[in-house]
Order: C-alpha cells, then sequence, then structure tokens
C-alpha cells in the first residue's frame, strides 16, 4: 500500500523539477517549490531542508534509472544477438520517457553550471560500477568462450554510446520528441551487428 507521505513527497519531487526547468536552480526558492506542489513550506522543509538536498534527491531519481534491473546472465544456449539486444532494449526503454528527458536535462544544464553539482553527479555514476549490467553478461561470456574482450567497460561504453548518439542525445539537446520503438530497434540491431562483428569468437 502506497503511503500518503510517498505521494506528497513525489508531487514536491516533480514540481521541484517544474520549477528548476523554468526558473534554473539559482532563481528556484523553497517558497515556490511549496507552492506549485500544493504543500506548506513547513511541510516542504520537513522532508528537505534546502533546495540542494531536493536537487541531490533528482539526481539519485536519474540515476536509479541506470541502476535498476542490472542482474542480467549471460545464456551458452542463447545466440549472442538475441540476449544482446533483448538486454539493451529492456536497459534503454527509459530514453522514451519524456520525464526522464526533463530530469535529465535539467541536471547535464545544472552540472555545465556549477563545478561542485558535476561532482556530485559524477561520484554518483562511479558508485554504479555496472550501469547497465552488461559488463558482467560480456564477462561470463568471455567465461564461457563465446567472446573475447580485452577491456570490457571500454568495450560497453562505446557500444551503448554508438545507440545514445543516435537515438539519446539528439532528442536530449534538441528537444525533439523521444525515438519511436522502430527506431530504438533499428539502432540496437546496428550495434549488435557491429559488437558481435568486433567481439564474438568464431
Amino acid at each position: 500500500m502506497i503511503k500518503r507521505s510517498d505521494i506528497k513527497q513525489e508531487d514536491i519531487i516533480k514540481s521541484a523539477i517544474e520549477v528548476f526547468s523554468q526558473k534554473g536552480f539559482d532563481q528556484a526558492s523553497m517558497e515556490g517549490i511549496s507552492k506549485h506542489a500544493g504543500v506548506s513550506k513547513r511541510t516542504l522543509y520537513k522532508y528537505y531542508p534546502n533546495k540542494d538536498a531536493l536537487f541531490e534527491v533528482i539526481v539519485d531519481k536519474l540515476m536509479c534509472r541506470f541502476d535498476g534491473h542490472c542482474e542480467v546472465e549471460f545464456e551458452p544456449s542463447v545466440s549472442i544477438e538475441q540476449q544482446l539486444t533483448e538486454l539493451t532494449l529492456k536497459q534503454m526503454c527509459y530514453i522514451n520517457n519524456e520525464d526522464f528527458q526533463i530530469t535529465a536535462r535539467l541536471v547535464m544544464a545544472e552540472c555545465i553550471r556549477c563545478h561542485e553539482t558535476s561532482k556530485v553527479l559524477v561520484s554518483k555514476f562511479e558508485s554504479i560500477e555496472d550501469s547497465y549490467g552488461l559488463q558482467n553478461w560480456a564477462q561470463q561470456g568471455i567465461d564461457a568462450g563465446a567472446l573475447e574482450i580485452t577491456n570490457i567497460p571500454l568495450a560497453i561504453e562505446q557500444y551503448i554510446g554508438s545507440i545514445k548518439a543516435v537515438i539519446f542525445w539528439p532528442q536530449l539537446i534538441t528537444h525533439a520528441p523521444p525515438p519511436s520503438c522502430e527506431q530504438v530497434k533499428e539502432t540496437i540491431t546496428h550495434a549488435v551487428t557491429s559488437f558481435v562483428a568486433t567481439y564474438k569468437v568464431n
């Protein structure tokens, strides 16, 4: 059962994202956020002592998109192409979420503006050793004799980066609509083909 307090906090966070996005972090105020959320300042301060704490919670929400559903296993009986395609589709589905893109734009803008904010974001990214669960999957593939990769983090970063260059960053920067399912599948299929051609043991 969802607690009333959980709903209230979610409303506060959504309102904070909207206010930060409209006014920027510096111009936003706790009073403005409380009014936008329809809660008293007392209630707002009960959960968050200042807007910096609120922003850190927003960053945490962004990180959860990367950190979820990372328990993946290599299946020797299933083709590498099929496994990698299915795993990537699951992990990249967040890019179709407009709420995520709004949050990502906000965080990115604040990181450019403020060095301290960027350090917070970097430290949180570093706490997630395997963002998409694919590094562990690749290591299992190597152990099974199906893959040959000398630098797993680099290989996975290049693989994910090639996908996000087409169906994430352009939409994020230009405020274009999220990519269609067909665009996502086509981009992932191309990246999978390149990955397999490079690292699959024949």
